[in-house]
């Protein structure tokens, strides 16, 4: 029994290896938005969780010379806060009128950085550059088997330095023709595949630019190649290249051009008739199960060449009517996995509590993991196993990653005494995160016995004793109306207190100074010898003071002398 009961808790609590997740196994958000310029991540949460959305997708480009890892974790700090889902495009420099074709040996710069970041998501979305297809993405060249061998080995690599890398292709202009500048997408992907047929399984996920074209003004019902119905066309054609598994498809690129920009084009279409042709590819081709996301470009473009992409106005802070149209697309609350792991500061659980206890307990605890803790977004604190043990008044701290927040709750033990094995953790999307598991041996209530010395009497007898017991300075215990006989004072079947812990036990009683000592209760009875009580506090106020001397001095010195020596 104690086997399977290891057994179950092995597989409950088991922390898979590193490596990506199918977004589509999870509650998945499948919209979100191109963006151009990172300094809009907080204008697009709004567009993107709306309509019952939340963890929605936003694809941005990182160029060579901008791995600032400092600044990007500031990025990814903030999509973190937003729930917004990073789907990282990586780019060379431009040269003239053309991207620079990537260097193998660039990886290495590349991997550094990428890996310095923390994550929101436990999938890191890396697309591979884009449209190689076109000559001027591409060093000003037509190269698919170059392509293929970059593709290959950055894949590689970046597996290799973190197995969390989701690996994206580029995406490609499907509808551009074989002219010199550019080549036909089935023609790029032939030859691409055949140069490296190994590229499919390095791959785990596909992108794709579904433009409903031509000219980016297609109409939304349309399908296959060419259309909003493109990533289709392109997995049926993969399939027919040797591909074997099932890629979740990453719609980066897509959407209607509009008539309003820098200079009005009055033979595009109208910002409010691109808002309806988005709600139909929401409603129809966009529900095609093996999206992951939909990414629409641009949110926010002030010039040529994308102005008339742009969701933004020009010049101001408005949207044009299509934003409001695509936020209105019903969404669904997104849960994507993230690695959530907590470091206790100080021990949760004592290795020995007393049966039937109430305890307060605190502790700090530092988030390691990818995920901002914060009771609104579902944590609670459990104890899974049916153990007898209950929690209660929670305070659950926010903490981001890399910092430290005080977690506090009342444990409520047993009433039998047994050895048994507690688990305390955090649930969240359905997932169990241990903070802390032991083994816990439930006591009886220990006693406790004072001895007791007044004065320099022979006998050593009183009514209303009081005695405290603190733990750092808190107040765990006040038992009033002790009797102390034959110079003891005994306290039964205490509770809340930890067997094998300093305490500081507190001895008040009638006319006598207090007295205390450090102490450490252990199991079944503690005796404790508290030093000497002195007969000066005459007024009970529990020092000696001025008050005491006036009250001395209006005592008659019989009385004083009995406290002091008195039978």
């Amino acid at each position: 029994m104690i086997f399977l009961l290891g057994l179950f808790m092995l597989f409950l609590f088991a922390r898979p290896a590193a490596a990506i997740s199918n977004p589509l196994a999870v509650p998945n958000n499948r919209y979100g938005i191109h963006i151009a310029d990172p300094n809009d991540i907080p204008d697009v949460a709004p567009l993107v969780n709306s309509s019952g959305g939340d963890w929605g997708y936003v694809t941005l480009v990182i160029p060579k010379t901008d791995q600032n890892s400092e600044a990007w974790q500031k990025k990814f700090n903030e999509m973190r806060r937003l729930h917004l889902i990073p789907i990282v495009r990586l780019a060379t420099t431009i040269d003239g009128a053309s991207w620079i074709t990537p260097k193998k040996e660039d990886v290495r710069d590349w991997v550094s950085f990428l890996t310095s970041l923390n994550w929101p998501t436990e999938n890191r979305y890396i697309i591979l550059f884009n449209e190689p297809n076109h000559a001027n993405e591409w060093g000003d060249a037509i190269d698919p088997e170059g392509y293929a061998d970059i593709l290959v080995s950055y894949a590689d690599a970046l597996k290799q330095s973190s197995a969390d890398f989701f690996i994206l292709p580029a995406g490609l202009d499907v509808s551009a023709a074989s002219d010199g500048r550019s080549l036909d997408a089935a023609v790029f992907l032939q030859r691409m595949i055949a140069a490296k047929p190994e590229l499919l399984e390095k791959i785990d996920g596909w992108t794709s630019h579904s433009y409903p074209n031509p000219g980016f003004s297609g109409s939304p019902y349309a399908r296959g190649r060419g259309t909003l119905g493109t990533f289709a066309w392109e997995l049926a054609y993969l399939k027919e290249l040797g591909l074997r598994k099932e890629l979740p498809v990453f719609i980066t690129e897509t959407g209607w051009n509009h008539r309003e920009g820098k200079f009005w084009q009055p033979r595009l279409a109208s910002p409010q008739a691109v808002g309806a042709n988005l709600q139909i590819a929401g409603a129809t081709i966009w529900q095609d199960p093996r999206i992951a996301a939909i990414t629409p470009f641009v949110f926010n473009y002030q010039d040529y060449p994308f102005d008339h992409f742009s969701f933004k106005k020009m010049g101001n802070s408005d949207y044009y009517p299509h934003y409001q149209a695509y936020q209105s697309i019903p969404k669904i609350k997104g849960q994507p996995v993230q690695q959530e792991s907590y470091e206790i500061i100080h021990p949760l659980i004592p290795e020995k509590l007393v049966a039937g206890s109430r305890y307060t307990i605190r502790t700090e605890i530092r988030n390691s993991g990818q995920a901002i803790l914060r009771a609104e977004d579902d944590y609670t604190l459990t104890i899974p196993e049916n153990n007898g043990f209950a929690i209660s008044e929670v305070t659950l701290p926010t903490i981001e990653p890399g910092q430290k927040g005080e977690l506090r709750f009342i444990l409520l033990v047993p009433q039998s005494p047994r050895q048994v094995t507690m688990t305390i953790g955090l649930t969240h999307n359905n997932r169990i995160i241990p903070l802390e598991s032991r083994q816990v041996t439930i006591v009886p209530p220990p006693n406790l016995t004072l001895q007791l010395t007044l004065g320099w009497r022979r006998t050593f007898d009183a009514k209303n004793v009081k005695v405290l017991i603190y733990q750092k300075n808190q107040l765990i215990h006040e038992f009033p109306g002790q009797t102390l006989a034959g110079g003891r004072v005994s306290i039964d079947k205490i509770s809340n207190i930890v067997p094998g812990e300093l305490y500081r036990i507190v001895t008040i009683v009638p006319n006598y100074l207090p007295r205390q000592k450090m102490q450490i209760i252990g199991e079944g009875t503690t005796l404790i010898q508290l030093p000497r009580f002195i007969p000066l506090d005459f007024n009970n106020d529990g020092a000696f003071t001025f008050g005491d001397i006036i009250t001395l001095i209006n005592t008659p010195p019989h009385a004083v002398l009995s406290r002091f020596f008195g039978s």
